[in-house]
Formats: C-alpha cells, sequence, structure tokens
C-alpha cells in the first residue's frame, strides 16, 4: 500500500482537477479495483465542489492522502473549512 502524502492545488477549477485525478491513481496503487478509482475521484471531486464552491485569486485547496487498514482516507481543507473522504477497499484487494 502506498504510504501517506500531501497535495495543495489551486482553488481555480481550471487546476483542481489535479486532486480527484491524483485520487484515482493513488486508489489503484492502494490495490483497488477497477471500480475503486473513479468512486474516489468522483467523491473528491464533490467534496471540494461543496467545500469550496466559489474560488477567488490566491485560494487553494490542501489535500492529506493516506492509506489505513481498510481502505483510504483523504483530509480536505480550504479556507478554514475541512471535511473527510474515507473510501473502503474491498477485502479482496488489500
Amino acid at each position: 500500500m502506498p504510504g501517506p502524502f500531501s497535495l495543495i492545488v489551486p482553488a481555480d477549477r481550471r487546476y483542481r482537477v489535479l486532486a480527484p485525478e491524483l485520487a484515482e491513481k493513488y486508489a489503484e496503487l492502494a490495490g483497488g479495483t477497477a471500480a475503486d478509482g473513479p468512486v474516489l475521484a468522483a467523491s473528491i471531486a464533490a467534496a471540494m465542489d461543496k467545500l469550496c464552491p466559489e474560488s477567488t485569486a490566491g485560494e487553494h485547496i490542501d489535500l492529506t492522502f493516506r492509506p489505513e487498514p481498510t481502505g483510504l482516507v483523504v483530509e480536505i481543507h480550504c479556507e478554514g473549512r475541512s471535511t473527510i473522504v474515507r473510501h473502503l477497499l474491498s477485502a479482496e484487494q488489500r
């Protein structure tokens, strides 16, 4: 399973797409199924849109990805607000 890491992306919609794309690959590296990557990516995108729907110049989104025994956890922070996305991996994939 891959180790934890952090990522900072501009909140601007042109760049924030990088985080879900990376999340999809992270799920794949963690041993997820073909469906795990897109599901995690969609969850990350939705959480970022809810947490930081409108961006102004200079805003950024901080993400911390980490594995847990049952799956993956992504902490997302934007302008004083935060949320956590948890994604369970199927037992046969871990």
